[in-house]
């Protein structure tokens, strides 16, 4: 499936921006109403005279081609696993803090 290629007028410097769904960035705004997903993207590209950022949102997904956007369950996935890590790291760290003051207070009174 092919992507659609729009052209914009800059809202800068008012030249002809081609915008191809294809290969410019882009982000993606998810929102579920009633128990179904909507998803809309928004493409982004800088003009070539005056380097103006210009966007044209899309919810077509006939648009937008064969490619895919961010996968949620692995920002999900890896959000879990940081929270985690944090964790198990801030443990550690009391533990040997303890460890430590332990050790002071047995040089001092000993």
């Amino acid at each position: 499936m092919e992507a659609k290629k729009v052209t914009v007028t800059c809202k800068n410097c008012g030249e002809d921006v081609l915008i191809d769904f294809n290969t410019v960035n882009f982000s993606t705004e998810i929102q579920v109403m009633n128990g179904k997903k909507q998803q809309k993207r928004t493409y982004i590209e800088h003009c070539p005279h005056c380097h103006a950022i210009n966007t044209i949102t899309s919810e077509n997904k006939e648009d937008w081609g064969n490619r895919k956007g961010p996968n949620i369950k692995f920002f999900l996935f890896s959000g879990f696993f940081s929270c985690l890590t944090v964790i198990i790291l801030g443990i550690l760290a009391i533990y040997f803090a303890f460890k430590g003051f332990g050790f002071i207070m047995d040089w001092l009174f000993n």
